[in-house]
């Protein structure tokens, strides 16, 4: 049986909708397709413009086996399922008319030094018994593949699979898509509480008034951890800064992800990212930019004379254990959470929307278990690993 019953009563006639979902980045629009898909219709509501926080400024590179820990299944298993179902995603999603701008180049991990060499040949190992498809390049390969690569670079892995996609457009296809299918999108009109009837959830306070739902998802990212003072449970979302920049350099364009530099559909580059724990701005820091054009030219030295198009910030919501969180809230229903992805949340976000979708649409909470929040109260959570926070890895 779905969550989509009859919570709401007769008194409750204007300003309804099946589902309300709090946030329009990447995760919320992510689910809002997928629900209505299912011919459930959503409201979504986003207190700025679609995809103003961390969706809007992610690096977008689509590789689970770099950035999620192989070690916890049901977390790893997410990533790939995305990876899996991206390709037709994305042609949904193009056929609806917004092209996301996906790109599957394949990624590159070059060996800098003794400790990335040692580090790229243990994963190898791990990737090549699950079967999956990367392999080892020489020197002389990678130069064939990038020839203006950095003179330091020895060797290193090379994925087919990994792929990338322009957060913002692929945020605005979503919400397209979904437009289409019955969903409607309030920007510029900020969640200010919820409105709850005994230990039920049965809509959102906004600005303009309170809007009744039959269920309600907070999808807000970094400002989920806000709505705890809504509930007698914590919700343990922590802010995690991040910033990137676009360069540009005429005839030049690498042909697939390396490190963290990504090529734009527009033949731009660019170049990711910071990690800034605890730090809740937007602002563009000069130390932030020197460290990612610096980064850019080592690996890539005919960037030196590069121009500068661009640079933005986000703020991406981290959890205690690294891992999201979804599903129900304790002791409330008619309420449940989609948040805590920090840097994964475009690669997790199709395997997410059908994870909580399916939740929404038949109460069956099996596949959200392994994400559920209660894992915080029992202990049972264990620290998730990326090799994305290895700076020998990725500078």
């Amino acid at each position: 049986m779905g969550l989509i019953t009859n919570i709401l009563t007769e008194e409750f006639v204007s300003h309804t909708t099946d589902v309300a979902i709090i946030g329009g980045g990447v995760i919320g629009c992510s689910i809002a397709y997928q629900l209505s898909k299912k011919g459930i219709k959503s409201t979504v509501f986003e207190k700025n413009k679609l995809a103003s926080g961390a969706s809007g400024a992610t690096a977008g590179i689509i590789g689970p086996i770099w950035y999620l820990d192989h070690t916890i299944k049901p977390y790893f298993d997410m990533g790939m399922r995305s990876l899996e179902i991206f390709p037709s995603f994305v042609e949904e999603l193009k056929e609806a008319g917004i092209d996301p701008e996906f790109q599957q180049n394949g990624g590159m991990k070059i060996v800098l030094d003794e400790d990335t060499n040692t580090l790229l040949r243990d994963n190898l190992q791990w990737q090549k018994e699950l079967g999956i498809g990367v392999r080892w390049i020489d020197k002389l390969e990678l130069l064939e593949r990038e020839p203006e690569i950095t003179d330091r670079a020895e060797g290193g892995v090379f994925s087919p699979q990994d792929a990338s996609i322009k957060g913002a457009a692929y945020t605005n296809s979503l919400a397209h898509a979904s437009t289409r299918l019955g969903t409607t999108y309030l920007e510029g009109l900020e969640v200010t509480g919820l409105e709850t009837h005994r230990d039920t959830v049965i809509g959102v306070k906004t600005q303009s008034g309170t809007f009744h739902a039959n269920h309600t998802i907070i999808a807000a990212g970094a400002w989920s951890g806000i709505s705890r003072r809504w509930f007698s449970s914590s919700i343990p979302i922590r802010p995690i800064k991040g910033q990137r920049i676009i360069l540009r350099k005429q005839g030049f364009l690498p042909k697939c992800t390396v490190q963290s530099i990504v090529p734009q559909t527009d033949g731009s580059i660019l170049s990711a990212a910071t990690r800034e724990e605890g730090v809740f701005n937007h602002t563009i820091t000069g130390e932030a930019i020197s460290q990612m054009v610096s980064a850019a030219k080592m690996i890539f030295p005919t960037l030196n004379d590069a121009e500068f198009v661009s640079a933005k910030a986000g703020v991406r919501p981290g959890s205690p254990d690294g891992m999201p969180i979804l599903g129900p809230i304790p002791e409330w229903l008619g309420v449940s959470i989609a948040s805590g992805h920090d840097h994964v949340g475009m690669i997790c976000s199709p395997a997410t929307a059908e994870l909580v979708s399916e939740y929404v649409a038949t109460g069956n909470t099996s596949g959200l278990e392994p994400f559920s929040i209660t894992r915080f109260e029992t202990g049972t959570s264990r620290r998730a690993k990326s090799l994305f926070t290895n700076e020998k890895y990725n500078r």
